[in-house]
């Protein structure tokens, strides 16, 4: 077991903590939908020059069509939410509800990988929910009244943060029945890069103006994609998987703090409650799962 291959595995997970940082960043500077469409289309490119030319011989039309269809929805849902949230303090709580995937996709894996789960499966589940909606009533509580107030101030955003997070654990469990060799990652992404241009397009009233610091943060999160899923990679194939996959449910814990110090916008001790039950929550989803 490489244990260098494990670092690169750790690293990966801190590299994809800077995605809501960033994405948002980019929105403030760029509009939600040009800010998108740049970072998928810079970050298309990249892996492509990281990981090789992708070849389509041999891949199921399923992988191809669905899981593209799963994978260009979840990245336009996720950065669409994030960039459309009224403030920086509720891009952190559509952050949190996009990190409910781990738990989902242990979840959707029970019938459609037939994995068998432990009975504590549950529970973590339901923890997992209980912190997203703690941190959504704005740390008091499972207020319903400050629940729906919130969701209400901005219910498109709130609604495409939930639909990402359904939509890539459904991905994760079925890239893993029909992908077969590497799979063609630089496809989908500058598949959902032509998507949220279309929509730029379409639907953007804003001009797409890149100053210096835009360009730095989009090289930026351009090489953070092509690099995390490079480590990433290297890591399931040669360190430790299962130290790693544990690690990475501590992403809602370190994107959150990323993502507030980068935007200058750390929340109050109120909110780490429910931060903490959605890491809490995964976790028991995981060891419900390991054989």
């Amino acid at each position: 077991m490489d244990r260098f291959a494990t670092l690169f595995g750790i690293f990966a997970i801190l590299l994809w903590s800077m995605s809501v940082a960033l994405t948002r960043s980019l929105a403030e500077a760029l509009g939600p939908f040009g800010a998108a469409a740049s970072i998928y289309t810079v970050s298309g490119i990249m892996v492509w020059m990281v990981a090789g030319k992708p070849t389509l011989r041999g891949q199921s039309p399923a992988y191809l069509i669905l899981c593209g269809l799963l994978f260009v929805f979840y990245m336009v849902a996720f950065s669409l939410a994030i960039g459309l949230a009224n403030s920086r303090q509720q891009t952190l709580e559509l952050g949190l509800v996009n990190y409910l995937w781990p738990s989902l996709t242990l979840l959707f894996a029970v019938p459609l990988l037939k994995i068998r789960a432990r009975w504590w499966m549950w529970p973590g589940l339901v923890l997992a929910f209980v912190g997203v909606l703690w941190a959504i009533s704005g740390g008091r509580g499972l207020s319903v009244h400050q629940l729906l107030e919130n969701v209400h101030s901005n219910p498109l955003a709130y609604a495409l943060a939930a639909g990402a997070a359904v939509s890539w654990a459904l991905y994760s469990n079925l890239v893993r029945l029909f992908s077969k060799g590497k799979g063609v990652l630089p496809l989908f992404l500058l598949a959902t890069g032509g998507v949220l241009w279309g929509l730029y397009f379409s639907f953007s009233s804003t001009r797409l103006h890149l100053d210096w610091p835009a360009v730095g943060e989009l090289l930026l999160m351009g090489a953070i994609t092509a690099i995390s899923y490079q480590c990433w990679d290297l890591a399931m194939k040669k360190g430790n998987a299962t130290l790693v996959a544990a690690l990475s449910y501590f992403t809602p814990l370190s994107s959150i703090f990323i993502a507030g110090v980068w935007l200058n916008t750390l929340p109050g001790s109120s909110f780490w409650p429910g931060v903490g039950m959605v890491v809490a929550g995964s976790l028991l989803c995981w060891s419900a799962s390991r054989k």
